[in-house]
């Protein structure tokens, strides 16, 4: 099998977002762009850009660069297809800046996930192995709440959702068997 169409994956960070890209990728043999590399990149060399590595504030910016790179691999109308992903666009900014007729847009959050078992989640990882438990429960209730906010907006703009509050692997591996079949 093979996709058809270029893919958007955004969502709240530690949703799964770089997971479901990679098996999309590992899977149909896309290419893979990762929109946190490329904000990393023009903060660095670029600081008067005003881009940052927090979403928000680096969003007004990209969402420019996004739509107009989006629109640009359509025009491509390669065989080749790509798989663009990162926490730096809302669904909000998505619908309001890049066009569905270039690509699909896949959503990822956590609405029905506790703060603590975002602790739990984060602990597994080296994500925020600096920070303490405070703060990583204070991250996990903004970024739970952002997710319910992203499922609302999803919802009512027709944006696929995936809720990733439970198994992240065994949520994805469903998804892409329901989409795009074995």
């Amino acid at each position: 099998m093979q996709i058809n169409e270029n893919i958007l994956i955004i969502g709240v960070p530690r949703a799964g977002k770089s997971s479901l890209a990679n098996m999309i990728c590992d899977k149909f043999g896309c290419g893979l762009i990762s929109i946190d590399a490329i904000v990393a990149t023009f903060y660095k060399i670029f600081p008067e850009l005003g881009m940052h590595e927090e979403p928000e504030k680096s969003e007004p910016i990209l969402s420019k660069f996004i739509f107009e790179y989006m629109h640009q691999l359509h025009q491509e109308n390669s065989t080749r297809k790509y798989v663009v992903e990162g926490c730096h666009l809302s669904p909000e900014t998505a619908v309001k800046n890049i066009c569905f007729e270039t690509c699909n847009i896949v959503c990822l959050g956590y609405p029905d996930l506790t703060p603590e078992q975002f602790l739990i989640r984060v602990r597994k990882t080296d994500w925020a192995s600096a920070k303490d438990n405070n703060e990583i429960l204070q991250m996990g209730e903004y970024f739970i709440k952002q997710s319910r906010q992203y499922k609302k907006t999803c919802d009512q703009h027709g944006i696929k959702f995936i809720d990733t509050s439970d198994n992240i692997e065994r949520t994805l591996t469903e998804y892409i068997k329901q989409t795009y079949g074995e």
